[in-house]
C-alpha cells in the first residue's frame, strides 16, 4: 500500500501538472492541509519535504509555502524550437514579423516568454513581489474593446498591480484580457501568481507581441503610487499588445516604471548579415 505522504505528493504534483495550483501560488498551510488529508501534521511535512526536494516547491521564510516555476532554459528552449523559433542545430533565434526581436525573458516567478525587453533591478539579489489595487470585469468600454479587437459591448478582465523590489515600488502595471477567454480570471490571486501563467493554463497565452517603450512625466497618480519625490517625475512608459498562437488579441498591458531604479535591456539578433 501506498504510504499516506506519498499519496499527498502524487496528489499536489497531479494538481500542478493540472494547472490547478500555478507558478508561485502559495498552498494551505500544513495545519489545512493535514485537515484537508485527515492526517496528522507530520505526514503532512514529510510531503512537503518531498516535493520540495523534487523541485516542485519552495519555501520562503515566515510566507508559506509556494509553487515552483519548473521552466529550465532546456525546456524554454524546447518550448520556442516547438514553434519554429530556435534552431537547436545552429543555436539561431528567429522572428517573425511581429516580433522583431527576441529574448527569454525570467522576471521573478514568471514563465519564459518571448519580450524581447528584460527589466532588471539596478541591484542584484531583490526581492520581488506585487500588489493588486484592482481587478474585475468591466463593460461598455469601446476605446479597449477595439484596442483588443472585440465588439463593443464584451466584457474585459482588468488587473491593476503595483511591482514591488525589496519592499519598495518599482513599477504600475494595467493589464487588459477578454473575458471570454478568462472567466474565471478574478479569482486568481495575481499578488502570487503571474497573469502570463494563467493565461496559458487556459490555452491563450501571448506569443506575438508589439511592444513600444517611451519616456514621459510621470502622471500624478503613478507618481504617488511610485512614491516619487520631486524632481524624480521621469519614468518608462511601456505597452504591449499580445496576440495568441491563433493570432487573437489576448492582452493589452502598459506600465509605468522608475527609471531611477530599473533598467531596459534589447537583445537582437541575426542568423545572416
Amino acid at each position: 500500500m501506498t504510504p499516506l505522504y506519498r499519496q499527498i505528493v502524487d496528489n499536489i504534483i497531479k494538481q500542478i501538472e493540472n494547472n490547478e495550483y500555478l507558478p508561485n501560488e502559495k498552498l494551505p498551510s500544513e495545519r489545512d492541509l493535514a485537515e484537508l488529508y485527515g492526517v496528522n501534521r507530520m505526514t503532512v511535512k514529510k510531503a512537503m519535504d518531498m516535493l520540495v526536494e523534487m523541485e516542485y516547491l519552495y519555501r520562503d521564510v515566515g510566507r508559506g509555502t509556494f509553487v515552483k516555476n519548473r521552466m529550465t532554459m532546456k525546456k524554454a528552449m524546447n518550448m520556442l524550437a516547438d514553434k519554429g523559433y530556435f534552431n537547436q542545430n545552429t543555436g539561431q533565434i528567429f522572428f517573425t514579423k511581429e516580433t522583431k526581436s527576441k529574448q527569454l525573458l525570467y522576471p521573478a516567478g514568471f514563465l519564459p516568454y518571448d519580450g524581447g525587453i528584460s527589466v532588471q533591478k539596478t541591484s542584484s539579489e531583490i526581492r520581488h513581489s506585487s500588489k493588486v489595487i484592482f481587478s474585475g470585469f468591466l463593460r461598455d468600454w469601446p476605446a479597449m474593446c477595439a484596442r483588443l479587437r472585440l465588439g463593443d459591448e464584451q466584457s474585459i478582465f482588468t488587473l491593476h498591480l503595483i511591482r514591488y523590489g525589496d519592499g519598495e515600488p518599482l513599477g504600475v502595471e494595467y493589464s487588459y484580457i477578454p473575458a471570454a477567454y478568462f472567466e474565471d480570471a478574478q479569482e486568481q490571486k495575481f499578488n502570487q501568481v503571474s497573469l502570463y501563467d494563467y493565461m496559458n493554463a487556459k490555452g491563450h497565452a501571448p506569443i506575438y507581441f508589439e511592444d513600444r517603450l517611451t519616456i514621459i512625466q510621470c502622471p500624478p497618480r503613478e507618481s504617488k503610487l511610485l512614491k516619487l519625490c520631486e524632481g524624480e517625475g521621469a519614468v518608462y512608459h511601456f505597452e504591449r499588445l499580445g496576440r495568441d498562437a491563433s493570432e487573437q488579441m489576448i492582452e493589452y498591458t502598459h506600465s509605468y516604471i522608475k527609471s531611477s531604479d530599473v533598467k531596459f535591456e534589447f537583445s537582437q539578433f541575426r542568423s545572416s548579415f
